[in-house]
């Protein structure tokens, strides 16, 4: 049984580097450097270059007048050093949200608080976390700090405590214990970064999304959030805020927002705003949702 609508088969066949040329030049691409577009094309690949033409054509499969290779290839450049800026914030983020979710359960209930089934909302959720959570024990068991605990403890208890725990599970895991969590619990761990139970519970989302986004290497400068945001998040976050709040700039205001949350005198706000020096102010709006009183 077919799962698509269309069994149509592909027909397009693979181009050499030098016919990758000949066809961007056909399509009215500026290539002053041959040998320098054929390397990034050979060490880079068409395919990944070929999202950011589409800044540079107003119609399809043509370039506009006087764009050149480097006009692709400084833009994919902007990108992948946004996206180190973006995963640089969100480590930071990550190993906060597990501290602070740690300390506050474990002082709270005990250091195995996560295998209390009556502090979760959801039981099926609950059991699916720790089938993850067994699954990660296995998967990290020759880790230095899993392999202590198991062998000294580990026939009293197979589970090591919360911090042990957190530190072999996704941020996508964490993000989606703390969403389960009783209302209670959200709320005094939500305390910790100024917002509410709802509001923590929209940033996770939307962090995880970035992180996911940039550490599998897609395009992020002008992504949209796939974790639609509630409006009274968005005003707690940035109050006053009218435009889209899945666009890349919310997304950036998210972190940044997290960031002079758990760091003092932090630097990362003031370099984006340098790197996005280096993009064409007209991007900004058009394809990255800035507003006019933008915090880079």
């Amino acid at each position: 049984m077919s799962f698509f609508i269309f069994d149509m088969i592909y027909t397009k066949p693979s181009l050499s580097i030098q016919d990758q040329l000949a066809l961007l030049k056909a399509r009215n691409l500026i290539i002053p450097d041959t040998q320098r577009a054929e390397r990034y094309l050979n060490f880079i690949g068409y395919y990944r270059l070929s999202v950011y033409f589409l800044p540079f054509q107003k119609d399809k499969d043509k370039f506009d007048n006087d764009t050149k290779f480097d006009d692709i290839l400084n833009l994919y450049i902007f990108d992948r050093k946004l996206k180190l800026l973006v995963l640089d914030a969100i480590e930071r983020i990550e190993i906060a949200t597990k501290a602070v979710i740690s300390n506050y359960m474990s002082q709270k209930f005990d250091i195995h608080w996560f295998l209390l089934k009556t502090l979760f909302q959801n039981k099926s959720e609950w059991e699916f976390f720790i089938e993850t959570t067994d699954k990660a024990i296995q998967r990290n068991r020759k880790k230095d700090h899993i392999k202590h605990y198991l062998k000294k403890y580990g026939s009293k208890s197979p589970y090591p405590p919360s911090w042990n725990i957190m530190e072999i599970l996704t941020f996508g895991n964490i993000s989606h214990l703390f969403s389960n969590l009783r209302g209670k619990h959200k709320k005094g761990i939500s305390k910790n970064f100024k917002l509410t139970s709802k509001s923590m519970d929209d940033v996770l989302r939307s962090i995880v999304d970035c992180r996911n986004l940039c550490a599998h290497h897609e395009r992020f400068w002008n992504s949209r959030s796939k974790h639609s945001i509630s409006n009274d998040s968005t005003q707690l976050i940035a109050k006053g805020f009218n435009g889209n709040n899945r666009s890349a700039y919310f997304q950036l205001y998210i972190i940044d927002f997290m960031m002079q949350k758990i760091t003092t005198n932090s630097t990362w706000r003031a370099r984006v705003s340098e790197l996005l020096q280096l993009l064409p102010e007209v991007f900004h709006k058009k394809h990255m949702g800035f507003p006019k009183r933008s915090i880079f």
